[in-house]
């Protein structure tokens, strides 16, 4: 099925381009859950996909990656994540953020193109179980999650769960009842129901970019940052009070130890830091990051390891760092080590438990929504001919 852009076509997509844009510019488009957030750019997404076909859904979905790609920036709602990512490389974040969506949308169209063309109600019923069973696992794992959480445990689940996710073919026979389960309830209820096959369509079409979406991303991001890199490792906030310290924290807003006169400290293990003429003898530094960076509006003038700084932003890579003539006010110092940055995520956890206790819950949520609005919505664009299948090409 091929997508004609004329006016109305594009007056649709223009629509759909400002409420990806209002989602991402506006705390609206995320619902939070606890320590992770849902995004409901999906929706527009598969609406995008299923009214303006395989191009529409690839220009909405290249419209969500730049946004995305935006919020690391702080532009719009801020993505720790991405804030992260691109501290390592602004080049690989910005294919990790981008491509992803535009590939969704593009192969959300496909499907949804795909499914409109199948004459066969039966076998859109059996999709529709298919899609089902896979959401009801996803339930059954994030249930289990939910009542056994450990928030002390190294899997951040308690021991008997660890054992059940790690038991091999007792969980494999558990899933296959479960998906069984969720296989027959929906086969029976869109044909107790009289589904139609827009309907359907529209359903596994706003499934598949919710799941698509996680698939691509969370793939993208291990496939792009699964090797060592230099990132951020933590910042710090110091004040300078009449020449001295008087307050350094880290990024956790934890307060970091100087010594008494105000003049030195170590900061973790890797830099000893003094802001003036100071007769203690330096501790000793395990020297592990890669560069330091110091910046403040009244950093111009000061001198460093006896150098002069000639702007806001100072550029180091000894583990000490001798500062002279400090004014008052706030720094901000950046630590840099390498690190391996999915491993650093995944704290211990193997590759199949991260991303369940990582982004289960959300991507669950997401399946949900994006498959209840997509139905509804694409539905309703339906009736009022604004989606062309081979059901209304005939009237």
């Amino acid at each position: 099925m091929k997508s004609k852009f004329n006016v109305r076509s594009l007056v649709l997509l223009g629509l759909l381009t400002a409420i990806v844009a209002l989602f991402s510019l506006t705390p609206i488009g995320s619902i939070p859950i606890g320590p992770l957030s849902i995004t409901l750019n999906i929706i527009p997404i598969a609406i995008a996909a299923i009214a303006l076909g395989p191009t529409g859904g690839l220009i909405l979905g290249l419209v969500f990656g730049i946004f995305s790609f935006l919020q690391c920036f702080g532009i719009g709602v801020l993505s720790g994540m991405g804030a992260a990512t691109l501290e390592i490389s602004p080049t690989l974040t910005f294919i990790q953020r981008v491509v992803p969506r535009a590939l969704d949308g593009l192969l959300v169209g496909i499907i949804f193109s795909t499914l409109s063309k199948i004459n066969s109600k039966k076998t859109l019923s059996v999709i529709s179980g298919i899609v089902s069973g896979i959401v009801l696992i996803g339930l059954f794992l994030s249930a289990m999650l939910l009542i056994c959480y450990d928030k002390d445990g190294k899997y951040k689940m308690s021991e008997g769960m660890y054992n059940f996710m790690t038991s091999g073919l007792p969980v494999a026979l558990t899933l296959i009842g479960v998906f069984a389960v969720g296989f027959a309830a929906m086969f029976w209820f869109v044909n107790k129901k009289d589904l139609s096959k827009v309907q359907q369509s529209c359903g596994i079409a706003g499934f598949s970019a919710a799941i698509l979406n996680t698939i691509f991303f969370m793939g993208a991001l291990v496939i792009l940052f699964n090797h060592s890199a230099t990132g951020l490792d933590n910042k710090y906030t110091m004040t300078i009070t009449n020449g001295v310290i008087s307050q350094i924290k880290d990024s956790s807003d934890k307060d970091i130890e100087f010594s008494a006169d105000g003049l030195q400290a170590k900061i973790g293990s890797s830099l000893v830091l003094s802001v003036g003429d100071t007769s203690e003898i330096a501790p000793a530094v395990d020297a592990d990051a890669v560069r330091f960076e110091l910046s403040s509006d009244k950093l111009k003038g000061a001198f460093l390891n006896g150098k002069t700084i000639n702007g806001k932003t100072a550029k180091f890579k000894e583990p000490s760092a001798s500062l002279r003539g400090l004014s008052d006010g706030n720094y901000t110092l950046k630590v840099y080590k390498k690190f391996n940055y999915i491993d650093r995520l995944r704290n211990g956890k193997s590759i199949l438990l991260f991303i369940i206790t990582a982004v289960g819950i959300n991507a669950l949520f997401e399946m949900v929504i994006s498959t209840i609005f997509s139905t509804l919505i694409g539905t309703a664009l339906f009736k009022a001919k604004l989606i062309k299948t081979p059901e209304n090409l005939k009237e």
